[in-house]
């Protein structure tokens, strides 16, 4: 560099020295941004086993349970990422402007807003659900228009085949995850539901236009730039959850119609997009579980815990219980065994993800 050259804002931050002495706050300061996914994956195995309490008490016991795990995992994740604003946010900001893993900070969205419907749906704690809510909200804005702002005036970007991948669509799922909680908060407070049901119906249409841009490009990415193991990550599951959640937004705002009578106008858009939602999620499965085996049979990856397959888990879970919930509102009892197939799944995915958590914390003590 050159007497005239001054480093940019970027690069003094990533210059300063960032101090971690002990093991926690090396941890505490190298959190990943994407941490949340935990929580999102036992949220909706939680919720995906509550629904089908009836069938046998295990899953209603097993639904509890989970949310007494979720609820300690998310204070403890948010202890760790309020300690990492404070004491380290330099690193921080490097995340939230890196394309690579600013977008996983959308996890602490969609976190609060499952947690928040495993206390409505199960807990029926409706003060908790609205509080974690009003929480969610607040990061929303927040996340998302430092996250897409940061991203467009960043000096030095990477090339699409570097910088983009499905963790980008995370973006979506909170986006949806807002909505949703918004719809059931809706059925829950009688009287207040119309600016809340409108308020969720445009975070669930702006968030199927994101998913619009944002799959276009990774579509694109697909076909016309190489692929390696490295690039066909987990996170891509991510294409078919943010499909699968946006049914489930889509099919609490349709049970939510009654709360209001410009919703119940929009009944048939509503459901047909809602079906557009379900259908493009079933479509990316097969195609998902293809380039899985390519990567791990062909490619010979072995399987490793990475916190990364929590973004399997999770699209799983959400695929159950989306499909669950419109095959209840728009009466199609033939799809109930596909739904409970994949709450088996999502239920195995989440014992070999926590099983291997458990391993990989056990060699690092």
């Amino acid at each position: 560099m050159t007497d005239t050259e001054q480093p940019n804002a970027e690069q003094r931050i990533a210059e300063q020295p960032i101090e971690k002495s002990s093991a926690w706050q090396r941890h505490t300061a190298d959190l990943d941004p994407a941490c949340f996914s935990m929580v999102m994956a036992t949220g909706i195995v939680s919720l995906a086993c509550w629904q089908y309490r009836s069938h046998a008490s295990l899953f209603g016991w097993t639904a509890v349970g989970l949310l007494g795990i979720n609820v300690a995992a998310f204070a403890i994740l948010v202890m760790l990422t309020t300690l990492r604003v404070v004491l380290y946010w330099r690193q921080l900001a490097i995340d939230a402007a890196e394309p690579t893993r600013g977008f996983g900070f959308f996890s602490t969205v969609a976190a609060s807003c499952v947690l928040g419907s495993q206390f409505l749906l199960i807990a029926e704690q409706r003060g908790i659900a609205m509080a974690l809510w009003c929480f969610a909200i607040f990061l929303w804005f927040l996340l998302t228009y430092t996250i897409f702002a940061c991203v467009t005036v960043k000096s030095s970007k990477p090339k699409l085949a570097v910088g983009l991948h499905g963790g980008w669509l995370l973006a979506v799922v909170a986006t949806q995850s807002v909505s949703l909680l918004g719809a059931l908060l809706a059925m829950r407070f009688p009287g207040e539901g119309d600016w809340r049901l409108f308020f969720s119906l445009v975070l669930w249409l702006g968030g199927g236009m994101l998913y619009g841009w944002i799959i276009s490009l990774i579509f694109y990415r697909y076909c016309f730039e190489p692929i390696d193991v490295d690039s066909m990550s987990p996170p891509y599951w991510i294409n078919m959850g943010a499909m699968a959640i946006s049914t489930l937004a889509g099919v609490a705002l349709l049970a939510a119609s009654g709360e209001s009578t410009f919703l119940a106008s929009l009944l048939p858009f509503i459901k047909g997009v809602t079906l557009l939602c379900w259908a493009t999620a079933t479509w990316w499965i097969p195609l998902l579980v293809v380039l899985g085996f390519w990567r791990h049979a062909y490619k010979r990856v072995r399987l490793e815990y990475d916190l990364r397959y929590w973004s399997i888990v999770f699209p799983l879970g959400m695929y159950s219980v989306g499909t669950h919930q419109m095959l209840e509102t728009l009466e199609l009892p033939f799809l109930r065994p596909l739904a409970m197939a994949f709450a088996y799944l999502a239920c195995a995915a989440w014992a070999a993800a926590s099983m291997g958590w458990i391993r990989t914390q056990s060699r690092t003590r």
